[in-house]
């Protein structure tokens, strides 16, 4: 019996150390999981990235083609203020521009109707005004297939290169698609972008200009992003942004930004049943699992690089800025970080302070995530009396040159002249030789007569 009981405590006691270290487990190793995919995402396709570099910090099938709705409207708005960029600029609403699909989101804006390019930037990224697209769509480029034109180009020259948009609003058609990834590259050029940036974060605004929009209750417009508003179950403090997007066909998609700290992400969803929780998963995600650290220092020298042979000079190269990236807390060798500099191999003198004369490659997992402008660090040109002297040098290289030509061509010339003449003299002492040896007849002497 005493044995059974020995035998009982021990199994408690096993039981109960695995009990501990099951349930105080540490919290990376659900960290790891997560980042293999599993925060349980309603999304068929997602990513998070960093909102400067691009460094991918979770992905989710981030290269399947979806269908992307109205978050369509943040290139929209960047393709219309690289264009335009006066804000205050009136735009009249033309009777095709509001022939919309019937209960689709809209300003209800009327044909004939004047509103200024600020407002209607608002409204459609706010409100996700469809009339208001189409407005800036052909007051940018004329007509709407001429501005979707640029639309197209625009993400083509960013890398989005496997997407397509046939309208400025995101209303359904089957070949109007992007994917996670090329969005994610499209919101960070808007991210950078400090007009579309506070219009992106602004919860509530007043339009003004609209001239046929008189009444009060038509002029104050609210963001429909629930991340941004305190009154929504979806509220997230560090939210700021970016844009809502929803299709019967495309289902709830999402581009949305937050800052915590120092750190700023930017999360896209794409076919969600539930954009706004899987946005919310993914910044956890990435500001509980991720630091911020510097891989290079403000005014930090990188390199350096032969620019003058002649004089034996080498020119430093510095970042002005410092560079940071993200970091996995707790699994170090994910991040992977690797970098390269390449300097520029064309450099023409004079150089002058803090031109580009290279760059920094960043790679993560061998992904490029940043390239960086390495500066001269001081200017650099020939002065004049090493002008001089160089020409000088220059002058008697050439000049050497020439002489040693000429000297070559005049011993050619010398020896040629003397061969010719030893051969002549040869044969005119053959000759004489040949006359000095002849035979003379005596036979026919006695024959002479005497005079």
């Amino acid at each position: 019996m005493s044995q059974f009981i020995k035998k009982v405590v021990l199994y408690l006691t096993i039981s109960a150390l695995f009990s501990l270290i099951f349930f105080t487990y540490p919290f990376y190793t659900y960290s790891q999981q997560e980042s293999n995919d599993k925060l349980s995402l309603s999304a068929k396709s997602a990513i998070l990235v960093e909102a400067h570099t691009g460094q991918i910090l979770f992905e989710k099938n981030p290269n399947l083609r979806c269908f992307p709705a109205s978050t369509t409207k943040v290139l929209t708005a960047l393709v219309a203020i690289s264009y335009e960029h006066n804000l205050n600029k009136i735009f009249k609403v033309s009777s095709k521009a509001t022939m919309i699909e019937p209960g689709s989101s809209s300003y209800y804006l009327n044909p004939g109707e004047t509103i200024s390019f600020q407002d209607l930037l608002y409204a459609m990224l706010l409100i996700s005004a469809n009339d208001a697209a189409n407005v800036i769509a052909e007051n940018i480029a004329g007509s709407i297939p001429e501005f979707v034109e640029k639309m197209n180009e625009y993400a083509k020259s960013i890398g989005a290169k496997n997407s397509n948009f046939v309208n400025p609003n995101g209303l359904h058609s089957p070949q109007h698609y992007t994917t996670a990834y090329d969005l994610s590259l499209i919101a960070r050029q808007a991210y950078q972008n400090e007009i579309l940036k506070k219009i992106f974060s602004t919860v509530e605004y007043r339009i003004t200009t609209a001239s046929m929009h008189k009444k009060p209750e038509w002029q104050i417009i609210y963001n429909i992003n629930k991340l941004l508003r305190k009154n929504s179950k979806y509220y997230y403090p560090y939210a700021t942004g970016i844009k809502t997007g929803y299709t019967v066909q495309a289902k709830r998609c999402l581009i949305a930004s937050a800052k915590k700290d120092d750190i700023e992400l930017i999360a896209v969803i794409l076919s969600s049943e539930d954009a706004f929780s899987d946005a919310i998963k993914l910044f956890n995600y990435g500001f509980n699992n991720f630091k911020r650290e510097k891989l290079f220092s403000k005014n930090q020298i990188v390199g350096k690089v032969l620019i003058d042979k002649t004089n034996q000079k080498w020119l430093d190269g510095y970042l002005k800025a410092p560079v940071y990236v993200l970091q996995n807390i707790y699994s170090p060798a994910e991040s992977n970080f690797t970098y390269t500099i390449d300097f520029s191999k064309d450099l023409k003198i004079p150089i002058y302070r803090d031109t580009v004369i290279g760059n920094v490659y960043i790679y993560s997992k061998g992904y490029l995530i940043n390239s960086i402008p390495v500066l001269s660090y001081e200017s650099y040109e020939i002065q004049p009396a090493k002008k001089i002297l160089q020409n000088v040098k220059k002058g008697l290289i050439k000049g050497t040159k020439i002489v040693i030509e000429l000297l070559v061509g005049t011993i050619l010339l010398v020896l040629l002249f003397t061969m010719v003449t030893i051969i002549r003299f040869k044969r005119r002492r053959a000759r004489l030789k040949l006359r000095a040896t002849k035979t003379i007849d005596f036979s026919n002497l006695h024959n002479r007569r005497l005079k």
